[in-house]
């Protein structure tokens, strides 16, 4: 059992790691739930992005990878999603640490901490996602979609007049590599 306080004018929270971590997802409108029970330790990962203050539900999602990670005897990391830097604030993930560190979700891997597998900010792997990316696209793995929003906003809206589940149609799958080219040409 663990005891957190962080101060004279918050209580102290006394929890312990469950022996059966569940996690709920909305299905239409039916909730569900179901037993997660690893047999082996797992590294799980919270990556809040810095563009505000860390919300009830963002510290929700922390709290049970901490709970998973702490039951498993894994490894709990803080990841920083940083590449929309126009909407990042300045002193974002000092905040979020803090009241991660407030809440007693003290990660393993993450700013300033055991950072083995390199850099927790997003924007400094951007290489390393676009050579995946790239690997992807030439074992034709994956496709470039030029889909204009207003196109998939017109799917979208098609497959939910009709009743269907909304899925993109693989429009531009089928795309010769000199259309891929000309699109590639207009930005």
């Amino acid at each position: 059992m663990w005891s957190f306080s962080s101060g004279p004018n918050v209580p102290a929270i006394r929890t312990k790691v469950w022996s059966n971590v569940s996690y709920f997802t909305v299905l239409g409108c039916k909730h569900y739930s179901r037993s997660v029970q690893p047999s082996s330790a797992v590294r799980v990962r919270f990556a809040p992005s810095p563009t505000g203050g860390l919300h009830l539900g963002g510290l929700r999602t922390a709290l049970f990878n901490f709970l998973l990670a702490k039951r498993t005897g894994g490894t709990f990391i803080l990841r920083i999603e940083d590449t929309d830097k126009a909407r990042c604030i300045p002193g974002a993930v000092e905040n979020m640490i803090s009241t991660l560190s407030w809440a007693g979700l003290d990660y393993d891997e993450g700013p300033g901490k055991n950072m083995h597998y390199g850099s927790c900010y997003q924007s400094e792997r951007i290489e390393i996602y676009k050579y995946y990316v790239d690997r992807l696209l030439k074992e034709g793995n994956a496709y470039r979609c030029f889909c204009s929003p207003e196109r998939l906003l017109q799917v979208r809206t098609l497959a939910q007049k009709n009743g269907k589940g909304v899925a993109y149609d693989r429009h531009c799958l089928y795309l010769s590599q000199s259309e891929i080219d000309e699109n590639l040409s207009q930005g």
